[in-house]
């Protein structure tokens, strides 16, 4: 079996992904504390997703030993710990966690994602051109320089030893990387951060970490793990279902990313639409008579066979006076304000779908996907296909019906990326 453990709901599916698009029978399961955890028998990859990117670290590592105890994990398995490819959440501390839980000797580390211009250097991560730092995707409040070398961030949340294999090393091929692997073991080195900019780094990354005389924890992003199918070289037929894909589409924007809205603002002049645009002090004011108010508008669109696409009113982020009003007038964290808008936006989606034809959602953005799941009762999905990198369709049971699920990271995919997905499932 291999275990996928991933921290929020998007991250597990783009993973589960790239199992499923080689064969692999793939099953994303969302923690929920009061459920049991069941692996069906015929199941290749299990793909748990704790939801601890949020929590204090603590926590999270509380969290993380309750769910390791459930599954039941041994030695022959294989384990991948997925983290954000912005280094976002608890990642050196969930990947000590793992370790100690599990006894890994080594864990095997790069986080890069080349087809989304998310690349390692040094040991520095760069996005899109920029180091980590200099991005709006930078999460704490390190030197712009330190914020960007994954060596630095993991020796503030472990006190484990952290090697890297810079690239140099890495152009040399899998035997070389394997070498300076034992040699980095031998020193006492835990973690092993290794430089790649390609699908060929990623690939020979892998294929070296299997021939070491020990155990590992795989770790990386979505890019990382598309090559575990590479390397075991498992294909069979899966049967894929897809039914009501002609029916209309919800989309439901919750990340606060700029790219979501240049890809909104991409649709507007190539798809017709029904535009929901949530105005973030009215839900805040007036909750409830705005949700009805809001799902009449989007159940009508629905009856008249219009795809939707439901927004914010802004991008979202600390920098925004909007925000700021309402942090102060309400008593709220910035955390707490996302929290507040993500249950609306579950709240608002699940009615829509109860009380209408709808079957097909593109959900972006993390908070957002888990919050309609959870608002549906959704805690468990088959991961069927990958329509853009990184992007998965899957299938959920809801009530007597099915699910077209889309899931997308708010910071995923070009400007079309949207209209793509849209046309993409409605000709699945």
């Amino acid at each position: 079996m291999i275990y996928v453990i991933a921290d929020d709901l998007t991250g597990a599916n783009d993973t589960g992904v790239q199992f499923t698009k080689k064969g692999y029978n793939t099953k994303v399961s969302i923690f929920n504390k009061q459920s049991t955890i069941i692996i069906p028998d015929n199941l290749d990859v299990f793909v748990v997703d704790t939801e601890t990117r949020e929590l204090k670290s603590k926590i999270a590592r509380e969290k993380l030993k309750s769910i390791l105890k459930k599954l039941n994990i041994n030695k022959n398995d294989m384990i991948y710990k997925k983290v954000d490819s912005t280094l976002r959440g608890n990642v050196s501390d969930e990947i000590e966690e793992i370790m100690n839980i599990l006894k890994k000797d080594i864990c095997i580390f790069s986080p890069s994602f080349p087809s989304h211009k998310r690349i390692t250097i040094g040991g520095y991560l760069v996005v899109d051109q920029k180091p980590l730092g200099l991005t709006e995707y930078s999460s704490n409040n390190f030197k712009q320089e330190e914020n960007s070398f994954i060596p630095f961030l993991f020796k503030k949340q472990t006190n484990f030893s952290v090697g890297k294999i810079d690239l140099k090393e890495v152009t040399k091929g899998q035997r070389n990387i394997l070498s300076k692997v034992n040699e980095l073991y031998k020193k006492g080195n835990k973690i092993i951060v290794i430089d790649s900019t390609n699908e060929e780094h990623l690939k020979d990354i892998f294929a070296s970490g299997l021939k070491f005389n020990g155990s590992v924890l795989f770790s990386g992003s979505a890019g990382l793990a598309n090559h575990f199918p590479n390397v075991c070289n498992k294909n069979k037929e899966l049967k894929i279902n897809i039914a009501n894909n002609k029916s209309p589409v919800i989309v439901v924007a919750g990340s606060r990313n700029s790219i979501m809205e240049n890809q909104i603002n991409y649709l507007k002049n190539r798809l017709s639409f029904a535009e929901l645009k949530i105005d973030l002090e009215q839900i805040f004011s007036n909750k409830d008579i705005i949700l009805d108010n809001y799902t009449t508008k989007c159940i009508q669109a629905i009856k008249n066979n219009r795809d939707l696409v439901i927004h914010t009113n802004v991008t979202y982020n600390k920098e925004k006076s909007i925000n700021k009003k309402l942090m102060l007038k309400y008593h709220l964290s910035f955390r707490e304000l996302e929290i507040h808008i993500k249950n609306f936006l579950g709240k608002l989606t699940s009615k829509i779908v109860e009380n209408s034809n709808a079957r097909n959602l593109v959900l972006t953005g993390g908070d957002v996907a888990l919050g309609v799941c959870k608002e549906l009762n959704i805690y468990n999905m088959n991961i069927l296909d990958e329509l853009l990198p990184g992007i998965p369709l899957a299938i959920a049971n809801y009530k007597n019906h099915k699910l077209n699920i889309i899931t997308k990271a708010g910071g995923f995919g070009k400007e079309d990326a949207l209209y793509n997905l849209i046309n993409k499932l409605k000709n699945y």
